[in-house]
């Protein structure tokens, strides 16, 4: 039980540290961006969470006896590179001519996306034109994502597994929930594989999971869902084992909200004056992972273990594992 104690609490401490509030929550500068935007600047967020309800889903090859289990807490880094903190995009500035209000493009080059710098540069609009939006949502500036999240494995017959996942946690001020849960099945087990000798565990894994972002008013405006099907191979060595996995995954985040902003006085036919407008957004994005190559290694130390790997994915990802294991 105090094993138990501890590694809840580790996660809830984790949760809370990476809760700490910025000066504008997430949820809130993504709502700040107008649709033709969007994509630019929030799929490196999509792309990054992904990745992480990805990673450190499994551990082993070896599955658990008929009740046997373990129960974890797993900690992931997804380091973003450079590439993911700019984007080049066209905007849409309006002003009125004759009467009639009239729009054109402007490019935008090397803007930032939601993890670039804390720049909020403003849409370039000569004379009583309007830029929409009239500026870019600042980034956050950071280099890596942390991810933590206690997991629960459950062994069952002929060597199945199952597992599940959750955590409502916070993210740069703004509230999230996730749930995640799976199978996996190792091969050796199978009555028809029996009597093969095979020098190695083989299993596969798979997983269905979700994860959704709040605003400030409690709406949900991320809606993210995730599949992926993962091959694993692994030899104990004594206390030592070492792990290689690979898998294809798909991650699809459905992004709604209302979108606030201004364009030139259309009604009195004002220039200098403001309407404010208020669109619906509904728009779909894919995260870029869809294949992973994984390799680490396990220390069984009796009732605890602990697992590090590495994950070959868009973005590169660390994983750390320390739980303990019944069976």
């Amino acid at each position: 039980m105090k094993v138990l104690k501890v590694l809840i609490a580790l996660s809830l401490m984790s949760s809370a540290l990476a809760g700490q509030d910025p000066v504008q929550p997430l949820a809130e500068r993504i709502k700040q961006i107008s649709e033709d935007l969007l994509e630019g600047y929030a799929q490196p967020l999509v792309t990054a969470f992904g990745t992480a309800v990805s990673t450190g889903l499994f551990h082993s090859a070896y599955s658990h006896d008929f009740l046997g289990f373990d129960l974890s807490v797993r900690a992931m880094y997804i380091q973003i590179p450079n590439s993911a903190k700019y984007y080049d995009d066209v905007a849409v500035v309006c002003s009125l001519a004759n009467n009639q209000l009239v729009s054109y493009d402007v490019h935008l080059d090397s803007i930032s996306t939601v993890f670039g710098p804390e720049q909020q540069p403003e849409i370039p609009a000569p004379g009583n034109a309007v830029g929409i939006p009239p500026n870019i949502p600042n980034g956050f500036d950071v280099s890596g994502v942390p991810f933590i999240m206690p997991q629960l494995n459950v062994g069952f017959v002929l060597g199945s597994e199952i597992f599940l996942r959750y955590i409502p946690f916070s993210y740069k001020g703004s509230s999230m929930r996730f749930l995640g849960f799976g199978a996996k099945q190792e091969i050796n087990k199978l009555p028809f594989m029996k009597n093969v000798p095979l020098p190695v565990a083989i299993a596969i894994g798979g997983a269905y999971q979700t994860f959704g972002i709040k605003d400030t008013l409690g709406q949900q405006i991320v809606n993210t869902r995730n599949w992926c099907l993962q091959l694993l191979i692994s030899k104990r060595l004594g206390p030592f084992e070492p792990v290689i996995g690979a898998g294809i995954e798909d991650t699809k985040a459905y992004i709604r909200y209302q979108f606030e902003y201004e364009i030139p006085d259309t009604i009195n036919n004002i220039p200098e004056d403001r309407l404010s407008v208020v669109r619906d957004i509904d728009v779909e994005l894919k995260a870029e992972n869809r294949n992973r190559i994984m390799a680490g290694f396990n220390l069984n130390l009796g009732f605890l273990f602990i697992h590090y790997d590495y994950n070959i994915v868009p973005y590169q990802t660390h994983n750390a594992i320390i739980g303990f294991k019944v069976r």
